[in-house]
């Protein structure tokens, strides 16, 4: 069971079959351009090449040759990728400079120098990540885990394979991410873990289908005949077919050989004799069309081992002895590489001479250059003063436009004092028995509404003219929600003879949708048409989704728009002839068009003498209220309810969901094993209750080391002032009585939510702060300092991460996240690397070692992971930061 590819192998693990050993693991060193299988002939056409190129091209031609010439002869690779690296640097071609890392880290790699080799590497993957170059970050990553299996760590040889494998998923460089994915299988069949394996390979094949690249399945399928071969014997060969079926609709000769090597050594383990050979033969007839290498030997051992098997040991002898031809034509041909790279070496050191003499020629070219880049120099400061004078102006206007927008918000708000205290009397007097005069009273409120509706509309304008208007999603049912708007207007339209037709289709269900737009936008279409439609006219308001959108039309049988004004009524401020007589600002279709935008979907108008249509799209989301309420979405507090009584437990839930993602116990003790399993944000909790009651639950929170900072309000029917008293003296943060005010409940809940914040702030303010590293992250909490005593102690060890943590603290990943989240507002990843980072920047002001010593002194596997994410939480390099320090 031999799984081969078109690359390089490092010295492979096995096993025993039949006294046979069959190779186990290939560990993929790749190339950071598609492999070639170099020749002479390719070698003498890189050194021609090389001989007419310009300098960027030599770059990549000097790469080629490091790749030729990495199989046999090392030293040599590393001498062509150093060229590479000179040329690179000279032309700014970061490319090349990665490539040739990787080269001269592969190797010393195949020079068994695992330091020298991981740290080229890391240079080059420093770039690479600087570069976002993902594909050559993940020949990089493959390269180091290749050196820790060189190492016998194949822990860490698995974790840098799945990082290579991730960024050439990432890359879209899918050959190499199925190769990397297969080796990473076999290396985990080799550890032990042949289910592990299988999971891997199915998530690629499911990659590479969903991604529609099917010539590499036939890679993926070979190896999960390898996986299946250790668990599953009876399902490796339909894979090993499945793999022949890809490899040759894609004429992918490597793993059409595999593929029948693979089955024929299937075949030989189950003493298959006729059907080994069969398939070997198959095997060798694929290899015959490809360049002879390493793998033609071995066909023809495993061939002869077949005949042996049989007792046919002519043919057995007949392919032994074109075994030992075929190693001897191989060995040949290496000598003759190495004798040619000295050749080549000449060449070059020869072509470099010739450079040197012509350099002074280059240098007067060069001089006339350097003319022409000044004027073209002087050419575009001219243009870009130009350029920064007309965006200075356009800054002007653009700052005039907010000043005034400014202006006339404040005018709108200081408008909405005085119609408060006109609107808050007249509420007064109608409540009063006997009052006078309740049709002027009538009126006056009327008019008031009316008005204040106006400056909102003004106020609405000026926050979409600023950019400040945010959109507000509901979930719920769209058909209620425009059947609310619409029966707004129909004692209007029918006090005046006109008639709303409210015309619904396809709006079953729930959906998240902007409502405060929407219904401003269908406030003003409906209440244009109704205002400026003659008497007798029927509005037709129709209303479906169709592919995600909320599609309205509002129409009228009204008089219509002059075709000259049509292009003018989204104006702000803009009134047709049409608008005289009638009250208006003519900013609401303006205010409509703002609003569709913003929601980003489309509106349309067409009119006519006969009537006008206004059609507006607007994006819509289907939601599951039963599953996936709007207090559910990511990020939204969690409050665990503790009621026994179904109705009010229904009721509290329908005030709260708006704001939180709300848990329903039946009980106390049902409440403690949710609390465990879910770590709520806030506790809320009846206090007669079956099994165990609030007082209980309380004492049991206060108790727990686990939950002890949880708020807990507690709310109860026992309203008596020693009741209260019981229930904030066991540590409740709040007592309300039933029958409770929704309101009061809800701004309660919602206070001590805020204190949660202020005090994740404080802490986070404190850490921000000039003190000692001991004093920045010293917690008020208890639980906090624990949790950062674990880390401190643990500090220089680059393994110790959250399994580690969570273990010290004896609880799960999961509970310490909630924990740590609540208290400090930090993940805990990122509250590990947050005490890391702080350490290292007291290290880097008492000048502590250098910058790799620090990184290593605090945890960090790496410089350039370590630069990073010191850059990210401090806002400069350590490099910059410790400069900074010393000035």
């Amino acid at each position: 069971m031999s799984v081969k590819y078109n690359t390089l192998s490092i010295k492979p693990r096995g096993y025993k079959i039949g006294g046979n050993l069959v190779l186990l693991l290939f560990a993929v060193i790749l190339t950071l351009s598609p492999y070639k299988a170099f020749s002479q002939n390719t070698a003498d056409s890189i050194r021609n090449l090389m001989k007419d190129a310009n300098d960027l091209r030599r770059g990549e031609l000097n790469v080629e040759m490091a790749t030729y010439y990495l199989g046999q002869n090392p030293d040599s690779a590393i001498y062509y990728s150093h060229k590479a690296i000179e040329i690179g640097r000279r032309n700014n071609n970061h490319v090349v400079v990665i490539r040739s890392y990787a080269k001269i880290g592969e190797a010393y790699q195949k020079q068994n120098k695992m330091k020298e080799a991981i740290s080229f590497y890391l240079k080059g993957l420093a770039l690479a990540e600087k570069h976002k170059e993902k594909s050559l970050a993940g020949t990089i990553y493959n390269g180091i885990g290749v050196c820790y299996f060189y190492q016998n760590n194949p822990k860490k040889a698995e974790e840098y394979l799945k990082l290579a494998a991730q960024a050439k998923k990432d890359g879209n460089d899918y050959q190499y991410y199925a190769l990397i994915t297969t080796n990473l299988a076999i290396l985990q069949i080799s550890t032990g873990s042949p289910k592990e394996a299988v999971k891997t390979l199915k998530e690629a094949e499911k990659t590479l289908l969903k991604k529609k690249q099917p010539e590499y399945l036939a890679t993926v399928y070979n190896s999960l005949g390898a996986a299946y071969q250790t668990v599953k014997p009876d399902s490796c060969v339909y894979y090993y077919e499945k793999s022949l079926d890809f490899a040759i609709r894609h004429n992918d000769l490597v793993n059409q050989m595999t593929a029948y090597q693979n089955i024929g050594d299937y075949n030989l383990e189950n003493k298959n004799y006729a059907g080994a050979i069969e398939y070997m033969k198959k095997a060798i007839a694929v290899n015959d069309k490809r360049p002879e290498d390493q793998f033609k030997p071995a066909l023809y051992d495993r061939l002869g081992l077949a005949y042996e098997s049989v007792g046919d040991f002519k043919n057995a002898y007949y392919y032994k002895k074109l075994e030992s031809e075929a190693r001897q034509r191989l060995f040949s041909v290496q000598k003759q590489k190495e004798v040619d790279e000295l050749e080549i070496r000449y060449q070059s050191e020869k072509k470099e001479k010739e450079l040197q003499l012509n350099k002074q020629e280059i240098e007067r070219g060069k001089n006339q250059r350097n003319l022409i880049l000044f004027g073209a120099f002087l050419l575009l400061l001219i243009a870009g003063f130009i350029f920064y004078l007309l965006f200075q102006r356009r800054k002007i206007t653009q700052q005039f436009e907010q000043e005034k927008l400014k202006m006339f918000e404040n005018i709108f708000h200081e408008i909405r004092t005085p119609l408060t205290l006109i609107e808050g009397p007249i509420q007064v007097m109608k409540q009063e028995p006997g009052v006078k005069n309740a049709e002027q009273l009538l009126l006056m409120e009327r008019n008031s509404k009316k008005l204040i509706c106006l400056v909102d509309e003004l106020l609405d304008a000026s926050k979409l003219g600023k950019g400040s208007f945010r959109l507000n999603h509901t979930t719920g049912s769209i058909g209620d929600f425009i059947d609310d708007i619409v029966s707004s207007f129909e004692g209007e339209a029918e006090s005046d003879n006109k008639h709303i037709i409210n015309d619904k289709n396809n709006l079953g269900g729930n959906y998240s949708f902007p409502s405060n737009a929407l219904e401003k936008i269908l406030s003003n279409l409906i209440g244009n048409a109704v205002k400026y439609c003659p008497k007798g006219s029927e509005i037709h308001v129709k209303s479906e989704i169709k592919s995600r959108n909320l599609v309205l039309e509002i129409k009228d049988n009204g008089p219509g728009i002059p075709e000259k004004e049509q292009k003018k009524v989204f104006r702000r401020f803009f009134r047709g002839k049409y608008a005289a007589g009638t009250n208006g600002t003519g900013i609401g279709l303006s205010l409509v068009k703002e609003l569709v935008e913003l929601a980003q979907g489309t509106i349309q108008m067409e009119s006519n003498p006969s009537g006008t249509s206004f059609k507006v799209s607007i994006p819509v989301q289907e939601q599951d209220i039963a599953t996936v309420p709007v207090a559910q979405q990511e990020g939204v507090p969690t409050l665990l309810l503790a009621e026994d009584d179904p109705d009010t437990a229904a009721f509290t839930i329908s005030v709260l969901q708006e704001n939180f993602r709300v848990i329903h116990a039946r009980n106390g003790q049902e409440a403690i094993d949710l609390i465990r399993e879910e770590l709520p944000d806030i506790v809320l909790s009846d206090i007669m209750m079956p099994e165990k009651d609030g007082i209980g639950l309380l004492k049991e929170i206060r108790s727990d080391e686990l939950a002890n900072h949880l708020p807990v309000v507690l709310f109860s029917a026992k309203a008596s002032l020693e009741s209260r008293l019981e229930g904030l003296g066991y540590g409740a943060d709040a007592y309300i009585a039933k029958p409770f005010s929704p309101d009061e409940l809800k701004l309660t809940i919602r206070n001590l939510f805020t204190t949660i914040q202020r005090n994740k702030e404080a802490y986070q303010a404190s850490i921000k702060s000039p003190k000692t590293f001991e004093e920045r992250i010293k917690s008020d909490n208890a639980y906090v300092n624990k949790v950062t005593a674990c880390i401190v102690e643990n500090i220089d060890n680059t393994d110790y991460s959250v399994n580690e943590l969570s273990d010290d603290m004896a609880v799960s990943r999961s509970q310490l996240h909630r924990k740590l989240t609540a208290l400090t507002g930090f993940s805990t990843t990122n509250f590990i690397r947050m005490v890391r980072l702080e350490k290292a920047k007291d290290l880097l002001l008492a000048n502590d070692g250098n910058i790799s010593e620090i990184a290593y002194k605090c945890g960090f596997s790496s410089q350039s992971y370590f630069t990073k994410s010191f850059t990210e939480h401090f806002g400069k390099s350590p490099s910059q930061f410790a400069k900074d320090q010393q000035i």
